[in-house]
């Protein structure tokens, strides 16, 4: 049934990028008065299949000229994107203004660069993000999220790490994602988790899944990281809670009851995903923290999100309990981001006086 459920959407993926990049070359093509020859169809069929296949022999056969061509296809995903939407909006708006097409066309070009250089450069910068939580101790805590190294640098992680550790943190919590399936992994891979100056836990995400834990949990030996996997911990003087990843919507619902913690303890649960927050407030936790979302990282996805979950980023209150869902330290598939931010999350637990 697995089988069949990937069958299906690598059947849709590939059928949706298939759609796309024909109706974006026809189109380009069109503009510029080009011809629909051999090499049309030629770059059509790289574009629209060139990211499954090279996934597919990254996987089998990890090299360099895989990962990169992994890469190149990632990026062909993101600047894809882009020019759909802008063209799509150039041909709705010519058909109520109509446009001189000699001009328009450059516009169009104008655009779809402007966007995709603001998009790679947004993706490179790192928002330090400060919230803060009233609790019964002081303590600052840091939250990093969906990473992905895989489809980022190694340079990317070095450098939250060290804005984490300018941070100054006296833990840092990981919800999820720390890696991904993409490019060549290997506890070397994650090496700059060594210089984290402060204690470190981390839960499982979906890419960890796809990855495999065993392979996983392997590297992560290799650091100081701590896993949490379906357990509580004492730090100090709160608690930590860490819930496995699962796609069933009650996870933390059925996995939490079996979990030992106290009550009048303040205590953090860290599920990579943002369901199960009425459940962790029934059972009396004072603060979820959460990633997944990436907020949508290329925009209009955020509303396509925003379908599945309720709360999408950002700090809310859930019958009394704080839920927190980080928009991500790094980018999955195109190094991009439009309408969303890399973040690291300062998290302030105030005393009440």
């Amino acid at each position: 049934m697995k089988w069949m459920g990937f069958l299906i959407f690598i059947s849709i993926f590939t059928g949706i990028c298939l759609g796309g990049y024909y109706y974006i070359l026809a189109r380009l093509f069109s503009v510029f008065k080009l011809k629909q020859n051999l090499w049309f169809w030629l770059l059509l069929v790289v574009l629209a299949f060139g990211y499954v296949v090279f996934a597919s022999l990254e996987r089998r056969f990890p090299c360099r000229a895989c990962e990169w061509m992994l890469r190149l296809s990632a990026i062909g995903l993101g600047v894809g994107w882009l020019c759909l939407i802008v063209l799509l909006g150039h041909d709705l708006l010519y058909l109520i203004f109509r446009f001189p097409v000699p001009i328009s066309r450059w516009v169009v070009i104008g655009v779809i660069g402007c966007l995709t250089l603001y998009s790679f450069v947004n993706a490179w910068r790192i928002e330090v993000k400060s919230i803060d939580i009233s609790a019964p101790v002081n303590m600052t805590i840091v939250q990093l999220s969906d990473i992905h190294r895989g489809s980022v640098s190694e340079n990317h992680l070095r450098r939250l790490i060290h804005k984490t550790n300018e941070s100054n943190p006296d833990v840092v919590l990981i919800t999820g994602d720390l890696l991904d399936p993409a490019g060549r992994l290997s506890a070397e891979s994650i090496e700059p988790l060594n210089e984290l100056k402060a204690p470190a836990y981390w839960i499982t995400g979906n890419h960890e899944r796809y990855a495999g834990l065993e392979e996983v949990m392997a590297m992560l030996k290799e650091t100081p990281v701590i896993p949490l996997r379906n357990e509580a911990v004492e730090f100090g003087d709160i608690q930590l809670i860490g819930i496995d990843d699962s796609e069933d919507r009650q996870q933390v619902e059925r996995i939490l009851p079996s979990i030992s913690f106290d009550p009048n303890t303040f205590t953090i649960l860290m599920y990579h995903q943002p369901d199960g927050y009425a459940a962790a407030a029934k059972a009396g936790i004072n603060l979820m923290l959460s990633g997944h979302t990436h907020n949508g990282q290329i925009w209009p996805f955020n509303w396509v999100v925003r379908s599945r979950f309720q709360y999408l980023k950002g700090l809310h209150t859930v019958d009394g309990m704080n839920l927190y869902i980080s928009t991500g330290s790094g980018t999955w598939g195109p190094p991009m981001r439009l309408g969303s931010r890399n973040q690291i999350t300062l998290i302030h637990l105030k005393k009440n006086d």
